[in-house]
C-alpha cells in the first residue's frame, strides 16, 4: 500500500512542478507513474487495461517515468508480471486507453507523418526469465499539449514501418504537456 500512496504523491509533485515549468517557458520536470494492468470490464476502462491476458496478465505492473532536463525528453518504461522471453513492442500512443484497444489512437509523432524510431517514442523490451522487461527512450523535443497520452505494449518487437501487432496492453499516463520556448 505504501507504494501506491508514494506514485500518488509523486505524481502530484510532478504535474504541480510541469504547470510552473510551463507557466515559466521550460525548465526540468520528472513524472513517475505506475500501477497494476486489469481486464476492461463493463464500466470506464482501468488506468492500465490487459487487452490479451496471455502476454499480459491482470496484476502485471508497469512504470512510467518521463524526464525534462534541458529541453529535452527522455521516457523510461519498466513492466514486471508478463511473459518470460515475449518481446513487446511498446510506444507513446495519443490518447487515453480505454475498453476498446484502439481508443489510444495512434503513435504520437514530434513531425506528424513521418514514422521513425527519432519521431516518435519507441520503448520495445523482451521480458527477462522473471517477466520483468524496461527500455529507455531519448529525444531532442518535448510533447505538444495534449497530444500524449498512453503508453501502449504490442504483441511483437516494433518493425521498421512502425507497426508492432495486435495492442496487448495500455496504460493512460498524464505526460508533461510543456512547450518548449518558442511554442516548437
Amino acid at each position: 500500500m505504501r507504494a501506491r500512496t508514494t506514485s500518488a504523491v509523486a505524481l502530484t509533485v510532478a504535474l504541480a512542478t510541469a504547470g510552473s515549468a510551463a507557466a515559466a517557458g521550460g525548465g526540468d520536470y520528472w513524472l513517475r507513474t505506475g500501477t497494476q494492468f486489469a481486464t476492461a470490464g463493463t464500466g470506464e476502462a482501468p488506468r492500465a487495461v490487459s487487452y490479451d491476458t496471455d502476454l499480459v496478465p491482470p496484476g502485471a505492473h508497469i512504470t512510467v517515468t518521463e524526464y525534462v532536463v534541458d529541453g529535452a525528453l527522455t521516457v523510461e518504461v519498466s513492466a514486471r508480471g508478463l511473459v518470460p522471453g515475449q518481446t513487446y513492442g511498446t510506444h507513446v500512443h495519443v490518447a487515453p486507453c480505454g475498453a476498446d484497444p484502439e481508443a489510444a489512437g495512434g503513435h504520437y509523432q514530434n513531425e506528424p507523418g513521418s514514422v521513425d524510431p527519432e519521431n516518435e517514442v519507441w520503448l520495445d523490451f523482451t521480458a527477462d526469465v522473471d517477466g520483468a522487461g524496461s527500455a529507455t527512450s531519448q529525444h531532442e523535443w518535448l510533447f505538444r499539449p495534449g497530444e500524449a497520452a498512453s503508453v501502449v505494449l504490442h504483441e511483437r518487437a516494433t518493425e521498421p514501418d512502425g507497426t508492432a501487432g495486435d495492442r496487448v496492453g495500455c496504460f493512460t499516463v498524464p505526460f508533461a504537456a510543456l512547450a518548449t520556448p518558442g511554442g516548437e
